[in-house]
This record gives structure tokens, C-alpha cells and sequence, in this order.
């Protein structure tokens, strides 16, 4: 039987963001166990157009790989404030002025679909447990930027549901507010929490 895991993302640098803890934190915790859920993480492009698709072929490379859906779905993203921000839901319509990577603009994209989403998971306790890892300042937040990280979102909402498992996004302090030793007990305490909800939704 396979092994439980975790799908896990971050984003690579973008814009003026040359060190994203994201994407860093998502790479050290590639291969790691919690409560018998292992984590399988990827880093994806700060592209509107090209993360979905990326995201997809992930998911789609690890069911082939080990024939089981995953336990749960979380992508992390950079913000500009000093505490962790976990997002209720994703809009369909992208707000954001600032350009991707590839210079592209939310303006440029149409509906992502019908209807904004929201995640299931307990956030208050999903707070809880980023403060016991030792998050200095966590909040719950009804924005998600209207940027790419919004977009991955809808992303990871909609396939969520049509695997029947929780799905969450977790926007991180930038490193140079909090450095990325000190954000990694918190996302590590945030993962298990996140497998003992996804186990007891099961």
C-alpha cells in the first residue's frame, strides 16, 4: 500500500522577490513524514497562465506514480506582512495590477469560473497549530491577493473537490521580516494538523 502524503507547493521568485520562502520551505520539506503522511512538494511559476497547467501535471505525475489520491492539498505563497495569513476563499475574478513573471496581468485573464470557493478545514484550529509551532502573529484572511497565488488557489479548491479532499492555501511572511529557519516549525505544525483533519474528514 502506498504512503499517505501530503501535496504540497510554493512559488519560486517573482517581481522583487528574489528569496521566496515559499517556495524554499516547500522544497526542505519535500520527503518529510508527519503522523505517517509524507510530504510531496513542487515549486511553480509565478506565471498566470502557466500554473494551473503546472500544477495539474504534478498532481497527475504523483496519482501515476503511486496510485492513490493525496491526503490533503496546501499551496503556500509570500505576502508583505510579518505574520502567517491563511486564506477562507479563492474569487474567480482576479483583481491584482501587478505583473507575473512573464509580464502578463490578472486584467488579461477572464472568470476563472462561476463562483468563488472556500475551503472546509478548521481554521481556527489550523491557526492554533501554526502558534504552537511557533508563528508569532497568525490571521485568517477573506482576500487572497488577486495575484497568482489567488489563481493557484481556485486551482487547488477545484481539484480538492473533485478528488473529495481538503485543500487549503497559507501565505508566509517574507524572509526578510521572518527569517525561513523561523517559519518552518510553524508550516511543520500546520501539516499536522492538517493530516489529523484531512484523516478525520476521511
Amino acid at each position: 500500500m502506498a504512503t499517505p502524503y501530503v501535496f504540497l507547493t510554493g512559488f519560486g521568485p517573482f517581481l522583487d522577490v528574489e528569496l521566496n520562502p515559499s517556495g524554499e520551505l516547500a522544497g526542505a520539506l519535500d520527503g518529510a513524514s508527519f503522523d505517517g503522511a509524507q510530504v510531496s512538494a513542487v515549486v511553480l511559476p509565478v506565471a498566470f497562465d502557466e500554473v494551473a497547467p503546472a500544477y495539474r501535471g504534478a498532481l497527475a505525475a504523483l496519482a501515476a506514480h503511486g496510485g492513490e489520491r493525496p491526503l490533503a492539498l496546501l499551496s503556500m505563497g509570500v505576502h508583505r506582512e510579518a505574520w502567517f495569513r491563511l486564506e477562507r476563499r479563492a474569487r474567480p475574478q482576479l483583481t491584482s495590477t501587478k505583473p507575473d513573471t512573464g509580464g502578463r496581468s490578472a486584467a488579461e485573464l477572464g472568470p476563472l469560473g462561476d463562483t468563488e470557493l472556500h475551503t472546509g478545514l478548521d481554521l481556527d484550529a489550523l491557526a492554533a497549530a501554526l502558534e504552537r509551532g511557533g508563528a508569532r502573529e497568525v490571521g485568517l484572511s477573506d482576500d487572497a491577493g488577486g495575484y497568482v497565488c489567488e489563481r493557484t488557489y481556485y486551482e487547488v479548491l477545484e481539484r480538492a473537490a473533485e478528488l473529495g479532499v481538503p485543500g487549503l492555501f497559507l501565505h508566509v511572511p517574507p524572509a526578510d521580516l521572518v527569517p525561513i529557519a523561523e517559519q518552518r516549525g510553524p508550516v511543520e505544525s500546520l501539516l499536522r494538523e492538517l493530516v489529523r483533519q484531512a484523516r478525520a474528514a476521511s
